[in-house]
């Protein structure tokens, strides 16, 4: 609906002088409308543009820097030892300690486990700016979004409102509270985000758009986000829908087959190498996940889902994004946090409709003519919605909801300009919302550490050649692993996914192990030594704590204390 214009008794200020078209020499229009097509629009030239890309990346970068280092659950959990035990082939060796987690495509994790692994590791606001800049693209392509979405608003206007917006998606709590981190929600999204980009280009009149090569860069980019974090999915019936629309308008299969190849070749090049792995390894490529299907040996035939944060009814899930309008947990995220730009969008969006309705009642039923206010924003709302039921009914966890947080601004300016064709209204509303949900907002807290010399700094007592490692818990703690020695063999067990009742070939190869004689071994003990609680572990395996002292982990990272204690070799 982006595409159509709200009928009104007075006209917009952009349409007060404009010449009819039958007027404008053709070769002229068609020059004049590839230029304000491009990126170089508004008299912004293309070095300029990309200069301001830069800008915004690199104040995110200042921003990561100002937060401080990445100490969140999931860093300490398996960021750093999937990467690591990817790369050193451990998925045979040891028995998954950083859990179900540790077995996801580590691929978007290398960028993070590079730079900790370099000297750049002694630069530790080095290594938060690089990550907060890569972040920033996100940023970055939204801005692009707002310009295309919002161009045929004169300059004024365009650049006022396309600001608003931007900065109402860019200050949400989602991304703000993510830059610079490790999750690599933002890392996957600037892929989604810039798939979204590339399907409105290609949505522009042939004279502008370069052809059909542009449905496969969007797919490409469609593609890698998909693979690089597979709960991306939940936008990839958003950005098909919108991609065949575009396809429909401008006649081309051939465009609607290349993004569909793109695609496929984006998420191949990004996860068929862990893919075929694990397939080697286990017989499930997404082990242990879908292993209902597959039916790997190794673990359980069971699906794995966490249905937490999932709406618990129909009218929940209609009315969801106003349920983190208050400060609350386990909503939609485990911290606290408030927002109501999702609720904002969500009612600018109805009276839009409303808006658009009672204007197609009064034409008559007529289809109304061609926008002359937004560019693709219907596509922007399609894109939207369909993700926004994918994403509720697949995770409604907020962190996966980054690009739909980043959209509210555009989906709400938007909105704003079907309804009002008076500017200073326009206006009034876009700085009215803005306001709103600056004054509103609580944000996330992830967790975040405190500069020292390193990033990441973690030392591992020296263990005897050949050692066992038993890992026993919930918590986060297979973050030391990969700075142990590389010799040293580790179990996990009585954790998110396996358990010691289970009959798979894990479960018993822990059993294996830890039955053998002859090898030094150790327990992982987690804060308070709790010697009762060890030997109830050890038991399983007829063994029990030796008398010797445990050893700690020092690490930088803030959250549980670590030790090694020896086991007794009776």
């Amino acid at each position: 609906m982006g595409d159509l214009a709200l009928s009104s008794r007075g006209r917009s200020d952009d349409q007060l002088f404009r010449v009819p078209s039958s007027m404008i020499p053709q070769q002229t229009a068609t020059k004049r409308s590839h230029l304000r097509g491009s990126f170089a629009t508004d008299g912004l030239k293309p070095r300029h543009f990309w200069l301001l890309m830069l800008l915004i990346c690199g104040g995110a970068g200042l921003l990561s820097v100002a937060l401080g280092p990445d100490n969140y659950w999931d860093l300490r959990y398996y960021h750093l030892y999937a990467p690591w035990a990817y790369l050193h082939d451990r998925y045979l060796y040891d028995v998954g300690p950083a859990q179900e987690q540790g077995f996801l495509n580590p691929t978007a994790d290398f960028i993070f486990y590079g730079l900790i692994s370099s000297p750049l590791n002694e630069a530790p606001r080095v290594i938060a700016f690089v990550m907060g800049a890569m972040h920033g693209v996100n940023a970055a392509v939204l801005f692009a979004i707002s310009l295309h979405v919002f161009r045929p608003l004169p300059p004024s206007q365009r650049w006022t409102l396309g600001g608003l917006a931007w900065l109402m998606g860019a200050s949400g709590p989602g991304f703000i509270s993510l830059v610079g981190t490790s999750t690599n929600d933002l890392t996957s999204s600037l892929f989604v985000l810039g798939s979204l980009l590339g399907v409105l280009k290609a949505a522009r009149p042939a004279a502008e758009r370069g052809g059909a090569p542009g449905f496969a860069w969007a797919g490409i980019l469609a593609g890698i986000g998909i693979g690089l974090k597979y709960t991306s999915a939940v936008y990839a019936p958003g950005l098909g829908v919108i991609a065949l629309l575009v396809a429909l308008r401008q006649k081309t299969i051939s465009g609607l087959l290349l993004f569909g190849a793109g695609a496929l070749l984006g998420f191949l090049a990004v996860a068929a190498h862990h893919m075929l792995t694990l397939w080697h390894d286990f017989g499930n490529p997404t082990f242990p996940y879908l292993n209902q299907i597959f039916r790997s040996p190794y673990w359980e035939p069971e699906a794995i889902r966490d249905a937490r944060f999932l709406p618990q009814n129909f009218w929940q899930l209609i009315a969801y994004p106003f349920y983190w309008t208050t400060v609350d947990t386990y909503i939609v995220a485990e911290p606290p946090f408030r927002d109501w730009r999702g609720a904002i969008a969500y009612v600018a969006t109805a009276a839009g409709f409303a808006a658009f309705a009672a204007s197609y009642a009064r034409n008559g039923y007529r289809p109304p003519r061609p926008s002359t206010r937004t560019c693709d924003l219907d596509l922007v709302f399609i894109f939207v919605i369909l993700s926004y039921f994918c994403w509720a009914l697949g995770f409604g966890y907020y962190r996966y909801a980054v690009p739909l947080e980043m959209l509210t601004g555009v989906v709400t300016v938007g909105a704003l300009i079907w309804i009002f064709a008076d500017r200073r209204l326009r206006f009034v509303g876009a700085i009215a919302a803005l306001l709103l949900a600056a004054a509103t907002t609580v944000y996330l807290d992830w967790g975040r550490g405190r500069y020292g010399d390193r990033y990441v700094d973690v030392r591992v007592p020296p263990l005897p050649a050949n050692s066992v490692v038993l890992i026993a818990t919930w918590d986060p703690v297979a973050f030391f692993i990969p700075f142990a020695d590389p010799n040293t063999q580790f179990l996990g067990v009585e954790n998110n996914y396996l358990e010691l009742s289970q009959s798979n070939k894990l479960a018993a190869e822990v059993k294996r192990v830890m039955r053998t004689p002859g090898r030094p071994k150790f327990i992982l003990n987690v804060d308070e030594f709790d010697s009762s609680k060890l030997n109830r572990i050890l038991r399983h395996f007829d063994l029990r704590l030796s008398a010797s002292p445990c050893q700690p982990i020092r690490t930088n990272l803030e959250g549980h204390a670590l030790s090694l204690c020896p086991i007794a070799d009776d």
